[in-house]
């Protein structure tokens, strides 16, 4: 169960404690005894013998071929066997679908939610999904609920977007001490021109120079580029000037981007000896990134790719869902599919708190839920904007794994934040826990 007090919502559900109606009351058939007619009240629930449908928004097609069988075997299986246990008559109906990586199909996806009096949605996993939706699922009192959006510019107090993961607010300042805890001077960034690559920027940039370190160039592609010659070459003229002023191991790429974009972008970056030589970077959109590993394993590997992506907490729900995950589709289960899985208990939870499928009944439920949650991601608490609290980072990058030759993701370090420091692992581990080479920054 996902939450830490189970009897809560059998004590409301039973005695009628839910506010707001959340239980029928029905007039029982008249019973005659001794001569009398007495009536009995009959409590019902109200969506009792009902179907309860969610809606799901992958932010791509790629998303989607993990993302529906997650919802299939784990947690559409997983929910509906907790709510019969509970003694209800309620199934849990998951619709999921794609917005193809287009924040506009997004806003279609969830009006059409809308017009299917379905109203509440996981989805906006990319923030500029998220940021498309944002007026409409206020507007028309709906729930958007995003296991990945961590974009601070859509951290709003009182809205109807929620995220169960933190924003770069905390990643950000990851980023720039892990890069300075390497040893890096000097960084070219190259970006995603959308929302969450600028939120990520606007905070790197003064963190990176407050700790001393020099941002050589922001060079923001178009979300959708999949010809990079023209950056990389620009990136390239600036690389060489950097290494002769401040030393190849002092100089950086830090690549802010998703690997429907990555991936094309280190292919290419092969064809330019000065980057391809240095030590690269990135953030959540690069860590644990399957495509890297499939559709470019030698360049990935090579450039390594060092990544925050924030970290579940190591326990028995994680690793099961791990486990899972591999079986399934034989890829590990990351930070946000975790979050993922939370979402859908909170939402199972709220809904049955409080009888209803409508979502301004079931959002002023969500803080305490969450707040009273230990789930698959760890403690599930939420901010004032409805946003998960601050959490380590784990820093991931491509590498081998124990067979030498198979690309893997590879975890290389921990970013502690609440020391603020970075700590470099002698091993890395792979996702199955298995044991590889690390890296050491230069000089270490």
């Amino acid at each position: 169960m996902e939450k830490s007090s189970p009897m809560l919502i059998i004590v409301m559900l039973i005695v009628g404690l839910g506010i707001g109606g959340g239980i029928g009351y029905y007039m029982a058939p008249a019973k005659e005894i001794a001569g009398e007619t007495v009536e009995v009240t009959v409590e019902v629930s109200p969506l009792e013998g009902k179907t309860v449908k969610v809606g799901h928004v992958a932010s791509d097609t790629s998303a989607i071929e993990t993302e529906l069988p997650t919802y299939e075997s784990i947690i559409s299986p997983a929910i509906n066997d907790f709510v019969k246990e509970l003694g209800y008559d309620i199934t849990f109906e998951y619709l999921v679908d794609d917005c193809q990586g287009q924040a506009a199909i997004h806003l279609e996806k969830v009006q059409s939610y809308k017009a299917m009096d379905i109203n509440l949605v996981v989805g906006g996993e990319w923030s500029s999904q998220a940021s498309a939706a944002l007026s409409y699922v206020n507007e028309n009192n709906m729930l958007l609920f995003s296991p990945s959006s961590t974009s601070p510019l859509l951290g709003i107090p009182d809205d109807n977007l929620y995220r169960m993961c933190p924003t770069d607010l905390v990643q950000a300042p990851a980023i720039a001490e892990m890069l300075w805890n390497w040893g890096i001077k000097a960084v070219i960034v190259i970006q995603r021109g959308d929302a969450w690559a600028d939120g990520i920027y606007n905070i790197l940039e003064p963190e990176f120079e407050a700790r001393g370190g020099v941002i050589l160039e922001k060079i923001r592609y178009a979300a959708e580029a999949t010809e990079f010659s023209s950056y990389l070459a620009t990136a390239e003229d600036i690389a060489k000037a950097a290494v002769d002023q401040y030393g190849a191991e002092h100089v950086a790429v830090d690549m802010i981007s998703f690997a429907a974009d990555g991936v094309p972008l280190v292919t290419q970056a092969k064809d330019y000896p000065t980057l391809y030589g240095l030590t690269w970077f990135g953030s959540d959109g690069t860590a644990m990134t399957q495509q890297h590993v499939d559709d470019a394993p030698e360049v990935s590997t090579h450039l390594v790719c060092l990544s925050t992506y924030a970290a579940p907490a190591a326990s028995p729900k994680f690793r099961d869902l791990n486990d899972a995950c591999y079986a399934l589709f034989a890829q590990p289960a990351g930070y946000y599919t975790a979050c993922r899985v939370d979402i859908n208990w909170a939402i199972m939870e709220a809904v049955l708190e409080s009888q209803s499928t409508d979502a301004m009944d079931v959002i002023p439920l969500l803080d305490t839920i969450c707040f009273n949650a230990f789930g698959t991601s760890g403690w599930n608490r939420l901010n004032a904007d409805g946003d998960r609290y601050a959490s380590n980072y784990d820093i991931w990058g491509f590498g081998y794994g124990p067979d030498g030759v198979t690309a893997d993701h590879v975890k290389y370090g921990l970013y502690d934040g609440v020391t603020e420091q970075v700590i470099w692992y002698p091993q890395g581990v792979t996702p199955k826990g298995e044991m590889v080479p690390g890296v050491v920054p230069p000089g270490q």
